[in-house]
């Protein structure tokens, strides 16, 4: 997709994508020193209206590409200017596939936020790139989750299937989930935005020119995949560089800037309100009441919640929960709406994983202290370094922050959209050159996503079908998949291997225009039973066809669930 190739880095400020227009950053130019440096199965049984085209594409002859440019910095160097190559050094996986590491780094310009009165310093982004011998014509960005801070492996699976693959620390110098560097707005910018944009453009031009498919005649196909920051990342490039990127695999992406603001929401009241903490015993009552209840309503028995809309609980019938307990699980399953800022609660499907993202596994007092053995959970880690990150170093939200203020609630949510332009709450409409470009994105969710709200993902779904009118047109270009008792990006008793499937399924979808119907996905290779699950396209919902092995996805089908 990219038609951009070799654009040259402007020095009046604007780059590629126009990211100096954002909002309240003051550019005094723009570069201050960068120098010459899993197989899907999709099966055929729900009905698709615009998915008639089923035959299998056809076996592409020609041999792999192969370098046409020696693996060393020097020779690398020559086709970018606006990086530094650090180091060329060929390489054989585990497997024996060979393939030259290129590791190298761009220096972004200093910025500083209006008002702030600290003049920005410049950054370092570092990145990574795997180049092949055998070349498949795919580029694969590696999209980090949390704050990302680090330069990741190249998957060697993907590279003996022949993709090219990069990957970057985006500007961030802390692994994890901890944010504290975006005190230094220029650290900010490049992780909310920057950093993935700018080694995008240099790790496809150093692909391209490897393999001597600088030629536009020659078709490199540019794919990115994350989940939770690493889906953001996928989200941000659609909205602001839509020529970026062919096809997007975005797992319960960060799409709302209130998530994190609700994260702080519910560990202030248990800070404030011990009495108010709930335990993963306690939790775990609550999750077999509502297997028990509503396990049956996909036609069968399995343990699991496959829509969690059907789910109405009453917590009272327990009569195992103090008035404290039932307001802290109330909060989280309804959300909040405060002062014109509101989040989507959570999935009830499975709560026991509450514990580790909002509640903890042992009561407040907490300690940080990993000798204690009383940690918090991850949302008073990803709460707190956010808020220090907006307010500065010394700030305690335990001790400053008033969630029943107006002024503190509407300014952590303001703060945090100019800190991150682009990276915070998303916005349907902002993805229309995405789609003109012919760009795919492939969504999926976690029924028990522990992290981020499965209602906010379907929510913003269905105001991106309200921008295209409606469901059907959204599948042209972005489809969504939600996987049941998956926790958030893994884990749980659901589907291990929903990445790989949707990597294989967007391929399809974008080389030979077959969109995805459904999805086939698997449980771990420990589980016991192993088993196949069927994950239909949102709003459609898989149910058992009343015979055969429950645990073959051959035997479930996709449906339009009724409307309430």
């Amino acid at each position: 997709m990219r038609t951009d190739r070799n654009i040259p880095f402007r020095s009046s400020g604007a780059f590629p994508g126009s990211i100096a227009n954002y909002g309240q950053y003051r550019w005094s130019g723009l570069l201050v020193g960068t120098v010459l440096g899993m197989s899907a199965l999709l099966l055929s049984g729900c009905s698709d209206d615009d998915d008639d085209n089923e035959t299998p594409p056809a076996v592409d002859e020609t041999p792999p590409p192969v370098s046409t440019l020696d693996c060393n910095a020097d020779s690398l160097q020559m086709v970018v200017s606006d990086a530094t190559i650090d180091s060329a050094t060929l390489k054989n996986t585990e497997q024996g596939q060979s393939y030259c590491r290129v590791d190298g780094h761009i220096i972004t310009e200093g910025v500083t936020l209006e008002g702030e009165g600290r003049d920005g310093e410049p950054n370092q982004v570092n990145f990574m790139l795997s180049l092949p011998t055998d070349f498949s014509n795919r580029y694969y960005f590696v999209g980090l989750g949390g704050s990302a801070g680090y330069v990741p492996e190249p998957p060697e699976g993907l590279l003996a299937q022949g993709y090219a693959i990069a990957g970057t620390d985006a500007g961030s110098p802390t692994p994890g989930i901890d944010w504290t560097f975006a005190w230094d707005r220029t650290k900010a910018l490049d992780y909310a935005n920057r950093g993935v944009h700018l080694t995008t453009l240099v790790t496809q031009d150093l692909t391209a020119a490897f393999y001597g498919n600088a030629d536009e005649n020659e078709r490199i196909y540019n794919y990115l995949q994350g989940c939770s920051g690493g889906g953001r990342m996928g989200q941000v490039e659609t909205m602001l560089y839509p020529n970026d990127y062919d096809g997007i695999v975005a797992g319960a992406p960060g799409l709302d800037t209130n998530n994190q603001l609700f994260f702080g929401k519910v560990v202030k009241r248990i800070i404030d309100n011990p009495d108010a903490w709930v335990s993963p015993q306690e939790l775990q009552t609550v999750e077999d009441m509502v297997v028990t209840q509503y396990d049956a309503a996909d036609g069968v028995e399995d343990g699991l919640i496959w829509d969690h809309t059907r789910v109405e609980t009453d917590l009272d019938t327990l009569g195992i929960f103090t008035p404290a307990q039932l307001e802290t699980l109330r909060l989280i399953i309804e959300g909040m709406d405060d002062f014109g800022q509101s989040y989507p609660g959570f999935s009830v499907a499975n709560p026991i994983g509450w514990s580790a993202f909002l509640l903890g596994a042992t009561p407040p007092p907490w300690s940080l202290d990993p000798a204690d053995e009383n940690l918090p959970p991850a949302a008073y880690y990803i709460f707190d370094s956010q808020t220090r990150a907006l307010f500065g170093p010394d700030y305690d939200f335990t001790e400053s922050f008033d969630f029943g203020s107006s002024e503190d609630v509407n300014a952590w949510h303001n703060t945090f959209e100019e800190v991150y332009p682009g990276s915070g709450t998303a916005h349907p409409e902002d993805m229309q050159d995405f789609k003109a470009a012919g760009g795919k994105i492939l969504y999926w969710h976690g029924e028990a996503d522990n992290g981020i709200s499965i209602n906010g993902m379907t929510r913003f779904y269905d105001e991106l079908a309200g921008q295209n009118g409606g469901h059907e047109g959204t599948r042209d270009f972005a489809r969504l998949f939600l996987a049941p008792g998956v926790q958030h990006c893994g884990g749980g008793i659901g589907p291990q291997d929903v990445p790989d499937q949707a990597l294989s399924a967007l391929v399809q979808w974008v080389e030979e225009e077959q969109p995805p119907r459904q999805l086939v996905t698997h449980s771990a290779p420990s589980a016991m039973p192993e088993r196949s699950f069927l994950l239909c396209p949102y709003p459609q919902t898989a149910v058992f066809n009343e015979e055969g092995d429950l645990n073959d996805a051959a035997n479930w089908s996709c449906e339009l669930k009724p409307l309430p």
